[in-house]
């Protein structure tokens, strides 16, 4: 078997765990979307733009999973097995400390964040709602992400599939129980949807700590010292996490995309949060193989082989092309039948038809961007990552968009040109980075 074959079956094996895990939250959207679209438009676009808020949100300071990877991923090569428990400590620590403050602050000024997001008034009156309550649970997302961050490092993917499917089953249970009072259970609507996901997502850390506790940790040596607080280790994590939680707050960019859109109407609203939710299922395939691919690149480089470092990366770029642009393809010929999944409103399907067609158009090439940016990621090279997110971001989507709504008052079609732009842009800028080779040279 030569050696590109081995790599990509390597690239492949570890990918599918991580893809399941990630495709169930895609799963979870999905459903979730497809049941709030029951209740109305109004609580789909309160929801779609929650949802997001929370994502930008958990991205920024659930970042430190990106160093817990990073760093685990480099002692594997290295062979240290011996730091892992003080890594595992050192990082639930920081997400503890850092996401407990969030989720108080994020749930006493929902009440404030939300009307601006959202001009309408009953779409602010169902987001504050949602988002109050959602932002009760997230310290637990943020530490399960910086958890599993540590288990990514030390390639042991399944574990978050196992969290991640269990988690997402859940919510989808009490979802159906709670939204709309099945079961005996009182009928709360886009209340029900939020606090669902505070259950799920607080039995899931216990679960995570478990797993991680006896299935990775429990399987070292008993005989190695006691596993200790570490300034200097905590500042390593933040160091290379701090430009991934900038660059997420840039992201913040897709909200105001979304906002610039509700003002030519909440239809457009909705159909675009479904065009979102949608294309999260290709997103999580790119981003699960840009996962493996930053551990595999950081593994290689702790066994001090960065041309083999950078075969990793770039195979895993074209696997994922090849995945995404074949997810890519359903979105252009089936844009009617996979939004109607989220929504009956022929109207609105139609409106949106066009952009999601183009999207998909778009996949293969967005499959670049996603995995190399995570795979630079993984060596440490994350301020390079957060400039190019912020210039493509300040510099192309939201001036791009702007201009279509509020200069030029083009359509929703118009609005989403932006999207693909963008698109392009990141990619390029990864492919440059990755192709001139100054992130070997990183050391962690």
């Amino acid at each position: 078997m030569n050696i590109d074959h081995r790599m990509n079956k390597e690239i492949v094996r570890l990918s599918g765990p991580v893809m399941i895990g990630m495709l169930s939250h895609t799963m979870l959207q999905i459903v979730d979307t497809a049941m709030v679209g029951r209740l109305g438009i109004a609580p789909l676009a309160a929801v779609g733009l929650g949802s997001l808020f929370l994502h930008v949100t958990v991205l920024a300071f659930g970042s430190l999973g990106v160093g817990a990877q990073a760093i685990t991923a480099r002692r594997h090569g290295e062979k240290r097995f011996d730091e892992y428990p003080r890594i595992a400590l050192n990082t639930f620590a920081l997400a503890l400390a850092v996401g407990i403050p969030v989720s108080i602050a994020g749930g006493l000024l929902s009440p404030w964040i939300f009307p601006k997001l959202a001009a309408d008034p009953s779409v602010a009156r169902e987001g504050i709602a949602y988002m109050s309550i959602r932002f009760g649970g997230l310290f637990c997302v943020i530490a399960m992400m910086a958890l599993g961050g540590f288990a990514y490092g030390a390639a042991r993917v399944k574990i978050d599939m196992i969290v991640s499917v269990a988690v997402n089953g859940c919510h989808i249970l009490l979802n159906y129980l709670l939204i709309f009072g099945n079961a005996g259970f009182p009928r709360l609507e886009v209340r029900g949807a939020a606090i669902a996901s505070v259950i799920s997502t607080a039995l899931g850390l216990l679960f995570y700590l478990y797993l991680v506790r006896f299935r990775i940790l429990g399987r070292l040596p008993a005989s190695l010292p006691r596993a200790r607080l570490s300034r200097p280790l905590m500042a390593q994590i933040i160091r290379i996490s701090g430009p991934r939680a900038v660059q997420s707050v840039t992201i913040a960019g897709f909200l105001v995309f979304l906002s610039l859109i509700g003002r030519i109407g909440v239809g457009e609203l909705a159909i675009s949060n479904i065009i979102i939710k949608a294309f999260d299922f290709s997103f999580m395939i790119g981003l699960s193989i840009g996962a493996v691919s930053a551990t595999l690149v950081g593994r290689s480089l702790g066994e001090r082989s960065p041309a083999l470092a950078a075969r990793y990366g770039w195979h895993s770029a074209a696997i994922g092309s090849l995945f995404m642009g074949i997810i890519g393809a359903s979105f252009v010929f089936f844009p009617r039948e996979i939004m109607g999944v989220f929504t009956s409103d022929l109207a609105a399907i139609e409106k949106g038809a066009l952009a999601f067609r183009l999207l998909g158009a778009f996949q293969f090439i967005d499959a670049v961007g996603i995995i190399l940016s995570r795979t630079l990621q993984g060596t440490g090279s994350t301020l390079y990552v957060m400039i190019a997110e912020m210039a493509c971001m300040g510099g192309v989507l939201v001036p791009f968009t702007y201009a279509a709504v509020e200069i030029f008052h083009a359509g929703l079609l118009a609005a989403w040109c932006a999207i693909y732009l963008y698109i392009v842009c990141f990619a390029g800028a990864m492919a440059w980075k990755f192709r001139e080779g100054g992130w070997k040279r990183v050391e962690i």
